[in-house]
């Protein structure tokens, strides 16, 4: 087995308690923080064959604790050419807009996966796929399983919110 290691974004602060049974539900190889915003992180090194496969035992003894579910896995994957540049520390944003608009590089930029009110929000994964393949950039790559599980988890969460879950998964199903 591999050892993986994520962080995990909870709904909400726990309390004493809710930690121990966090816990006692398996996250031994956990550890549960809080950041300055307000944010509560999980921060996991689990074994399991898949990197997906880790992600989702954590999740499930996260649900075990009544009232808390994931909210996100990972740092999040949707970046604007600033965040970006900030990620990547090599590359200004006014770099990665000339190669976004094909001023500058091969050509190829990934698309933006949301366009609104001029701002633009890019996939970091396929962002830092792109710079290390085409530009030889030395920059960590981004497992797509954590991009995966982190769209699988927001999309649960809003699924829940407008209570729409059985909906979500039918289209899932249909989908696949």
């Amino acid at each position: 087995m591999t050892a993986w290691d994520f962080r995990v974004t909870l709904n909400r602060e726990p309390s004493d308690d809710e930690i121990d049974a966090l816990y006692e539900a398996g996250l031994d190889d956990c550890t549960i923080s809080g950041a300055k915003d307000g944010s509560v992180y999980v921060t996991c090194h689990r074994e399991a064959e898949s990197l997906l496969e880790a992600i989702a035992s954590v999740l499930i003894q996260i649900r075990t604790v009544p009232e808390f579910w994931a909210v996100g896995v990972g740092q999040g994957d949707g970046v604007t050419l600033g965040d970006a540049a900030r990620r990547h520390g090599g590359r200004t944003q006014a770099s990665l807009r000339q190669l976004a608009t094909g001023q500058r590089g091969p050509g190829g930029f990934p698309k933006p996966l949301i366009e609104a009110d001029n701002i633009s929000l890019y996939s970091w994964a396929e962002i830092s796929e792109w710079l290390r393949t085409k530009l030889g950039d030395d920059i960590p790559p981004v497992n797509r399983d954590i991009v995966i599980a982190d769209a699988a988890v927001k999309l649960a969460c809003r699924a829940r919110e407008t209570h729409q879950q059985a909906q979500v998964g039918h289209i899932y199903e249909i989908a696949c």
